[in-house]
């Protein structure tokens, strides 16, 4: 006999019979389906879900709104008035907030006294957000936004967001997602005629 030929009355034994193969893929969608409903039931959220960003209560008015040095001094949002300012929210968390603060610090050297800069951690201890900025090299003003209310104010929803606001405090532009140094020179020269 060669291999490969069938011998009436015998089974392959390289086939599993098929009530194992329809027990095992029956078996196999009862874990998926368990672990689906584990997972969607979990009140806690894990390391990787999404931050959530959303304050509860009312959301201050930008002359409300505050955030908070990490010496623990309140500062009134409305500080900021008089010069343009970029606002970057970050978090030791998220991996594109990491990876472009040390561009940001770029574009401030170079951006001398024409235009201020400010970050802000988002639902972080602030001493991972000082290692943080430590790490990055980062040397513009930092603080916190302890209840998210000045990245709702100023209309973030995800980390990293950047938000430009005018000498006025009005926001002219809003960037969710990490940005390069070229990025970001080219929408201070966009709105704000800062060419660096």
């Amino acid at each position: 006999m060669r291999l490969g030929d069938t011998v009436v009355g015998v089974s392959d034994p390289r086939r599993l019979p098929w009530r194992v193969v329809a027990m095992s893929t029956l078996l196999a969608l009862g874990a998926a389906v368990a672990t689906y409903v584990v997972l969607a039931d979990d009140p806690e959220p894990t390391a990787s879900a999404a931050l959530e960003l959303t304050p509860e209560g009312d959301l201050p008015t930008f002359d409300e709104a505050t955030f908070t040095t990490f010496g623990g001094e309140t500062v009134a949002l409305t500080s900021l008035l008089g010069s343009p300012t970029v606002v970057n929210f970050f978090s030791s968390s998220c991996t594109p907030c990491i990876k472009e603060m040390p561009a940001f610090e770029q574009v401030f050297q170079q951006a001398g006294s024409q235009v201020a800069f400010l970050g802000l951690a988002v639902n972080d201890r602030p001493e991972d957000a000082q290692a943080l900025v430590a790490q990055t090299g980062v040397t513009y003003p930092t603080a916190q936004d302890p209840d998210n209310s000045v990245i709702n104010v100023l209309g973030g929803t995800v980390l990293p967001t950047t938000v430009l606001l005018d000498a006025d405090g009005q926001v002219v532009a809003t960037r969710s997602g990490e940005l390069s140094a070229d990025e970001l020179r080219a929408l201070l020269a966009d709105r704000f005629g800062i060419a660096l």
